[in-house]
């Protein structure tokens, strides 16, 4: 193995290892967002394919309650999940999720999920996957 390659190798043990030791990172810019309430992760038990695999259904959804005395909404976004060795038979698009290091996954490129909205996305494995927050960032909309 070459001296960069082992590097490159070293330096993603390392981001999987950040990213993994812990517990879960949420920068909240206000005091309304609860990492463990306010994602909420659901995966349906998947539809066996012809060729062995199952189809699994993900949604995480955005439940913060946003700031009640302003009337300001939650918007939740740059989430992480953590998600294994995550394959997909059939491609999923890297706009919805996208490994960024070995067992971490950015949802909606980084892009917010606002208050009571929710991402969507289909995969294809012989494994299921159990999905949760790494982190993310919180704050009010406007």
């Amino acid at each position: 193995m070459t001296t960069a390659r082992s590097v490159a190798v070293l330096m993603a043990a390392v981001l999987v290892a950040s990213a993994l030791s812990g517990p879960p990172a949420f920068a909240a810019a206000d005091a309304h967002c609860d990492l463990q309430k306010d994602l909420l992760i659901t995966q349906s038990l998947g539809e066996p394919q012809s060729d062995g695999s199952s189809m699994y259904r993900v949604t995480v959804t955005n439940q913060c309650a946003g700031d009640e005395r302003t009337g300001r909404p939650c918007v939740i976004s740059r989430i992480r999940l953590q998600c294994g060795n995550f394959r997909s038979v059939i491609p999923v698009d890297p706009k919805v999720l996208r490994v960024v290091v070995p067992g971490v996954c950015l949802l909606n490129a980084g892009h917010s999920i606002p208050q009571d909205r929710n991402v969507s996305f289909v995969y294809t494995s012989y494994v299921r996957e159990n999905l949760y927050v790494l982190s993310a960032t919180c704050g009010l909309g406007r």
